[in-house]
């Protein structure tokens, strides 16, 4: 997918649900519907959003073949990945993994931008945001039937506390619908092979 907002978007599946391409995405629900209000998204964007979900719903994504757009410095890429993650959540997903570089201030950057952008969501108890390093060991059942958004820094510590969130902390989340968002896709991403 190819659009001038740039991130990359995987989808990681335990298992597939099908949707014909009759069927719509649920564009009037509680997520989308409060975001679209909260940042008047212009039909430009709006558009973008929208035909990334329907992306990908309609179309298989993997470490080979991800989703992707691409756009420039500052043209609102972190506004439409949040959009995104919004209309996602109100078509079956239940995790977001926003992949960001490894400096700490970016990814409390990152933390507080969701924060602000989903805080109706946290407040209502339909959402948690977690930075990984800081996730608890000892969520509830209802915290982990939220939606569910973690920030991770490309880089050892983290990812390794994502992958024992995952594998032994939280192994339940692995059959979770979730989608993966590389917030500043370079040399670490997922299907990056050195030349």
């Amino acid at each position: 997918m190819q659009s001038e907002y740039g991130f990359m978007i995987y989808t990681v599946l335990e298992m597939s649900i099908l949707i014909t391409n009759e069927e719509k995405i649920k564009t009037n629900e509680l997520f989308y519907s409060l975001l679209h209000d909260k940042n008047d998204y212009d039909m430009a964007t709006q558009k973008c959003i929208e035909d990334t979900v329907i992306d990908l719903i309609h179309k298989k994504t993997n470490n080979n073949h991800p989703g992707m757009l691409l756009g420039k410095i500052q043209s609102g890429k972190t506004r439409t990945f949040i959009g995104v993650t919004g209309l996602a959540f109100d078509n079956n997903y239940d995790v977001a993994i926003v992949l960001t570089k490894g400096t700490k201030a970016l990814a409390y950057q990152t933390y507080e931008r969701l924060k602000d952008e989903f805080n109706v969501f946290v407040e209502d108890d339909y959402l948690q945001i977690f930075d990984i390093m800081n996730l608890p060991d000892n969520l509830a059942q209802y915290e982990l039937d939220q939606k569910l958004i973690f920030i991770v820094k490309k880089e050892t510590n983290n990812l390794k506390r994502l992958d024992k969130a995952l594998n032994q902390t939280y192994p339940e989340l692995k059959n979770k619908r979730t989608l993966i968002i590389d917030d500043e896709a370079d040399y670490a991403s997922i299907g990056f092979k050195k030349t």
